[in-house]
């Protein structure tokens, strides 16, 4: 274990230590009102984190990079988990369409300032599984 990595789970139990001893000092912002935040980086880690965190977990999945969260709780401490979309999810094709755009020409931009160009782009859904579900048998 490195240094930082042990230093900084003696800080965590200190401070939980010292919380539990003077009632009078206030909780930390990061996990009560907001969440404690925790960025993974591969479904792996992602799934060690869910096993953590007892009863309801709610997913999110959004189209930004970082387009996979877990919001939960380890007993009063919300935490969210968040890890790059394709990493955790599945990206599947579920068909296509053409869509028409207008765009400048490039070659003649001075006399035709627009034209009109048709062009196939994927639909596509991310299925993000439950973490912790067994893994499917393969065939």
């Amino acid at each position: 274990m490195s240094a930082d990595r042990a230093g900084y789970i003696a800080g965590l139990r200190a401070l939980a230590d010292a919380l539990e001893a003077d009632t009078a000092l206030p909780l930390p912002d990061e996990g009560t009102s907001s969440e404690l935040s925790v960025f993974v980086q591969t479904k792996t880690e992602a799934v060690a984190y869910a096993r953590l965190l007892p009863g309801k977990v709610d997913k999110k999945v959004t189209d930004g990079h970082y387009g996979f969260e877990l919001h939960g709780s380890l007993h009063g401490l919300r935490v969210l988990i968040y890890a790059p979309r394709a990493e955790v999810c599945e990206r599947v094709v579920t068909g296509t369409r053409e869509v028409t755009r207008v765009i400048r020409d490039p070659e003649a931009l001075a006399a035709v300032p627009t034209t009109t160009v048709v062009e196939t782009v994927e639909d596509v859904e991310w299925r993000c599984t439950p973490l912790l579900a067994p893994a499917p048998v393969s065939a």
